[in-house]
């Protein structure tokens, strides 16, 4: 008998792809960095797949040589999202905004505005941003991991408190009396933080779902407190069954304490994606985008391998099995993701080089295969409770994303496992979270 739960799908907005060399892929546009027609491509292509959301991370800093490489993330999630709303009817879009290098009233007015302007389909993924590069650009230095979280909290309760500053039966729109709004509805907050401040109010009026729905990645005791409090998303960094397992239970240990209902804060996994009709035509695909990597690209992934693996591999050795004596002192790294499989892999023979291509040094959780086998590996991790639903990545946006839109999502409806259709119109309803405007009443 199915399970009537259903797995709740987003698509990681990535301008050309996890791929550093997706860019200059057949078929791919080496100019789509500036090419809204492009992120509006990509967005229909999701919404065709019923995607619940579009996800948009944001980096604001030069972080990557632009020599061979290209910027990693969007020229400007606030500015892609008012495009891409414009073109879409149903899909919902979750944008990433820093608590630490913005101020509470302009990220509540931004988001608000497009909130209602999409129809209630914004999600903000509220971020405690520590890059020393983006402090730079800001004329500031990183706070300690304390204050920014402090920080966090004070800026979330005043964007929410904002966001509810516009009574919900405020505006009239009472064209025969000249009524616009009942301003005694539309009030100041005149909150006092530490950190930030706003008095307000906001001249926005509620959104179909009311105000935008918060994400956040819930790492560590801070973020898990964060993410409890506030978040009804977690985009989280587990990549197996049993990180996800654990990482679920101590989110419902933490809303125990606050008086939260768990089944309110839904948790992600993120999934890089290559995809091919055949097995061996996902490998040769994969080795692909590896191939056409600079030199450099390879060895920072050489040695991310060698901590996972905790020995030095030499890049001379980088495609061929190790030795006999490197194997003998091959040992799993006790605090990072993916290092025992990466033993494992190295010791039944395989180069380096494949291993890397089966995306073991990827900050997510790699799936290289046929519809069929990518398919079954989300069913395990869904039914397993390692998480509420996905983040798709695929390697090439270009044709990534259609592939997996005609081809894994036809599978995964047919094994009842993701919804035929749209059964609402907000994000909020997508994600079968509770209404909300204003603070939460917890806090």
């Amino acid at each position: 008998m199915a399970s009537t739960k259903k797995m709740i799908l987003g698509a990681q907005n990535v301008t050309y792809g996890s791929s550093k060399t997706a860019w200059k892929m057949k078929g791919a546009n080496p100019s789509a960095y500036m090419d809204s027609d492009h992120f509006i491509h990509i967005a229909k292509w999701a919404e065709k797949g019923k995607f619940q959301f579009l996800f948009m991370a944001d980096h604001p800093s030069l972080r990557d040589d632009l020599t061979s490489n290209v910027p990693s993330t969007t020229i400007d999630p606030i500015v892609v999202t008012s495009q891409i709303i414009r073109e879409t009817k149903r899909i919902g879009v979750v944008l990433t905004q820093s608590t630490t290098f913005n101020l509470p009233y302009n990220v509540a007015r931004q988001l608000k505005a497009l909130d209602v302007l999409s129809g209630g389909r914004i999600g903000w993924n509220a971020v405690t941003t520590s890059d020393p590069m983006i402090a730079a650009n800001y004329g500031s230095n990183v706070a300690d991991r304390k204050s920014r979280y402090e920080r966090a909290h004070e800026f979330i309760q005043i964007v929410q408190a904002l966001w509810g500053s516009w009574g919900e039966s405020a505006l009239k729109l009472d064209v025969s009396n000249g009524i616009f709004a009942d301003t005694s509805q539309i009030q100041p907050i005149n909150l006092q933080g530490q950190h930030v401040a706003s008095r307000g109010p906001l001249p926005i009026p509620p959104s179909p779902q009311g105000q935008p729905v918060i994400f956040q990645a819930g790492g560590g005791r801070e973020g898990l407190e964060l993410a409890a409090s506030y978040s009804s998303g977690i985009y989280s960094i587990v990549d197996d069954v049993e990180s996800g397992r654990e990482h679920r239970q101590n989110l419902n240990d933490v809303c125990s304490v606050i008086g939260r209902d768990p089944d309110e804060v839904k948790i992600f996994m993120g999934i890089n994606v290559t995809l091919g009709q055949t097995n061996q035509e996902a490998l040769d695909r994969q080795m692909d985008n590896l191939n056409l990597h600079n030199e450099y690209v390879l060895e920072e992934k050489l040695n991310h391998l060698s901590t996972l693996v905790s020995v030095s591999i030499p890049y001379s050795q980088l495609q061929l099995p190790l030795s006999e004596e490197l194997r003998a002192k091959l040992y799993p790294h006790p605090y990072q993701l993916h290092s025992k499989t990466a033993v494992e892999r190295l010791l039944k023979g395989e180069t380096p080089f494949e291993v890397i291509a089966g995306g073991i040094t990827d900050f997510h959780r790699s799936v290289v295969g046929t519809p069929e086998q990518v398919a079954d590996q989300l069913q395990e991790l869904f039914e397993a409770g390692a998480c509420d639903g996905f983040v798709i990545i695929n390697d090439r946006s270009h044709d990534g994303l259609p592939t997996f839109v005609e081809n894994v999502i036809p599978i995964l409806q047919q094994r009842q496992l993701f919804h035929d259709d749209y059964e609402g119109e907000t994000l909020r309803e997508h994600l079968g979270v509770p209404y909300q405007y204003g603070r939460k009443t917890t806090q």
